[in-house]
């Protein structure tokens, strides 16, 4: 990880891409919507879009392509299709300029609908470029939240890319909390077209009243792959709301042997190798799920605590546990609602890089089934310094979107507090607000009081924002858009 961070400023391409699966119908829809960053951030005025639609078998049904000039933008692919008839396939979106954009992904989000019940999900999968090695090989694609039973049932999609396959098979497993197999079923993936691609329902693979599950259940799927990044876009689907709750999957660490120095007695400066930085209000609670998917590891650590806008205090609690290794477990941490942040900070024992963590936010007092599923993990001390962040959100129809943002350095270099500012659009029309975060601290931006008497809020508006600050600190974004019915879905910032 260190050494990618060092090497990203050689990194050289013009295109950029990602995929996102389609479920399409009267009710559904997929909006992808994106900043323009390019132009905002990097100075890059001169980028197309191509948006490209297969079906399931992998035909080409529409080609859309726009020049990429407003600041903003939300497209909906039901419009595209001009069609509300049930569609399903793959929308592989495209970004190309004659400049270097440094980065093979895109920052766009896909918000997938039914109704007026919304989940975002960002990047994920992609084909690879022209100029990207395509050796095959396999991976194992995990960690998302499973809710099994009483109408829901976990999902992930598959794609497959630009070259003709060969018959190839998934091993699809569920695994209880303890890491044990509970389930296990190799299936004919039958992509061999280009673009193919397929929705994978769990209660389709497997009859859940046969077997022992409990959420506490969770889902690797083995996945053959070439020309392309295998990422997928998985989660939960509520068959009687025709609902896809979405988040992305991660592969499996338990290879991936690359570790943190802990900090040793005799270590006189301030260090901090690993933090997770976590913040909720009245409305949310909290809960931190870490899947037994790490590599080998044992870490050790205390807390951070505090509220908005004060710097935070170490608390006498500590923990640890078995991250990864035959011996984890699945672990939940629960963060009650209130105004609040915290850092969990590790510190010492073997440490690895990847700790994956996913954010599951729910409405307090409510008896919805709907979450978020954020795909995030702890933030190392080679997480570089930034001045910039972006993201999206919802407002409008009882929609109500918060931004927190979070400043916890690793070391002394860019321990400061620092000035900025939040600029937000919807549609051509831009606001802004000014702001300060502490050091050590976190503050909560609440969009709907930023629009108050300034923009309708009656109907459903797909936001877009970015954050610029003075100086340069480890700044960390989430956002957040529910309603007071329990209707949630929201993301890490890019």
């Amino acid at each position: 990880m260190r050494d990618g961070y060092k090497n990203v400023n050689n990194n050289y391409t013009n295109r950029s891409s990602c995929v996102f699966p389609l479920f399409i119908s009267k009710k559904n829809d997929v909006t992808i919507v994106f900043l323009n960053y390019w132009k905002i951030k990097n100075k890059i005025n001169n980028v197309i879009c191509n948006i490209r639609i297969h079906d399931e078998k992998g035909n080409l049904i529409k080609l859309f392509t726009l020049n990429i000039s407003e600041e903003n933008y939300a497209i909906s692919i039901r419009s595209i299709l001009e069609s509300s008839t049930n569609f399903k396939g793959i929308a592989i979106i495209e970004f190309i300029s004659l400049e270097n954009f440094g980065f093979t992904f895109p920052g766009v989000t896909a918000f997938y609908s039914s109704n007026l019940n919304y989940s975002g999900v960002h990047t994920a999968g992609r084909i690879k470029n022209p100029e990207e090695k395509k050796i095959p090989s396999e991976i194992i694609e995990t960690n998302w939240n499973c809710k099994w039973g009483n109408g829901i049932t976990p999902f992930f999609t598959i794609f497959n890319g630009s070259l003709k396959n060969s018959k190839t098979f998934i091993e699809v497993k569920v695994l209880n909390s303890e890491n044990n197999l509970v389930v296990s079923k190799n299936i004919d993936l039958n992509l061999e077209e280009p673009y193919s691609n397929k929705f994978f329902f769990l209660d389709e693979i497997f009859n859940f009243n046969e077997l022992k599950l409990d959420n506490n259940c969770f889902v690797e799927v083995k996945i053959p792959f070439s020309d392309f990044f295998p990422r997928m876009i998985c989660g939960n689907f509520f068959r009687k709301d025709q609902f896809l709750e979405v988040t992305h999957s991660f592969e499996n660490q338990k290879d991936n042997a690359d570790y943190l120095d802990e900090v040793t007695k005799d270590f006189k400066e301030y260090r901090i190798p690993s933090i997770n930085p976590i913040a909720t209000n009245s409305d949310l609670n909290l809960e931190l799920l870490f899947f037994p998917t790490n590599c080998i590891g044992n870490v050790f650590g205390k807390w951070r605590s505090g509220r908005f806008n004060e710097r935070l205090t170490t608390s006498e609690e500590s923990f640890n546990w078995q991250c990864g290794g035959s011996e984890s477990n699945l672990k939940k941490i629960e963060i009650k609602n209130g105004n609040k942040i915290k850092a969990l900070d590790i510190t010492k024992g073997k440490i690895p890089v990847r700790i994956n963590t996913n954010y599951i936010y729910k409405l307090n007092n409510s008896n919805s089934e709907f979450s978020t599923d954020i795909a995030a993990g702890q933030i190392t001390e080679y997480f570089p310094p930034k001045r910039f962040t972006w993201g999206h959100g919802i407002v409008g129809n009882d929609y109500k979107t918060v931004i927190f943002l979070t400043s916890f350095s690793h070391d002394e270099s860019c321990r400061v507090e620092s000035k900025g500012k939040l600029f937000l659009y919807i549609g051509k029309n831009k606001f802004e607000s000014s702001h300060k975060i502490p050091i050590d601290s976190g503050i909560e931006i609440n969009v709907n009081d930023i629009l108050k008497d300034k923009f309708d809020l009656e109907k459903i508006s797909f936001i877009s924002w970015y954050y610029i600050q003075e100086k340069r600190t480890k700044l960390i974004g989430y956002w957040l858009s529910y309603t007071k019915t329990g209707k949630i879905t929201g993301d890490h910032a890019f």
